[in-house]
């Protein structure tokens, strides 16, 4: 009986913990787009969530993220895919490290490899999205800001895509990687 109670806990907690990420993903979205900064905020801690939890919170908090975005901001649903790509290398990550590694903790170089994996996937994705789909605009002012900067140097449009929406996007997951990795050290120490 003690051992049930022990993982509906658990699994509240999980699901609380997937939720406030959800919902700090989201804040951090609407954040960049009031401040006007040119990231996108939007995965702040979506690695934190498969770093504690697994694949399927990870899943689920990416699209939960996505869709409070797609609702309240007008953001492309298309730009899921971006998330659950970011959850899903996070997810395949964290499963080598933990084979090659049986014994150690996380470490941070697992964070930053799955931000940078994540970078890239997204990169290419939402750069590809947003080039086919909405000839070359992400929907977000502050993130568009940078391309059309680059183009007034370098007009060539394609180049100007790619490279600021990789830019963008490093920047943009090293630092959900680091923040990720800072609220997983304090969680598993917590719980």
């Amino acid at each position: 009986m003690m051992a049930e109670k022990f993982n509906f806990k658990k699994i509240l907690f999980a699901c609380g913990f997937t939720l406030i990420c959800a919902a700090i993903n989201f804040a951090g979205a609407k954040f960049a787009a009031v401040v006007h900064i040119p990231l996108y905020l939007d995965s702040i801690l979506t690695i934190s969530v498969v770093a504690l939890y697994g694949f399927v919170p990870g899943i689920v908090c990416a699209v939960l993220s996505n869709m409070a975005m797609v609702v309240f901001m007008g953001s492309s649903s298309l730009f899921t895919f971006c998330h659950l790509t970011t959850a899903i290398l996070a997810w395949i990550t964290f499963w080598y490290f933990d084979k090659k590694y049986p014994n150690e903790d996380r470490k941070l170089d697992a964070f930053l490899w799955a931000g940078f994996f994540a970078a890239i996937s997204n990169a290419i994705l939402g750069n590809i999205i947003a080039d086919v789909v909405y000839g070359a605009l992400t929907g977000r002012p502050q993130a568009d800001v940078v391309a059309q900067a680059m183009f007034t140097a370098v007009p060539n449009r394609m180049f100007c895509i790619y490279i600021s929406g990789f830019i963008q996007n490093l920047t943009d997951k090293m630092l959900s990687a680091g923040l990720s990795f800072i609220v997983f050290n304090k969680i598993k120490k917590w719980i």
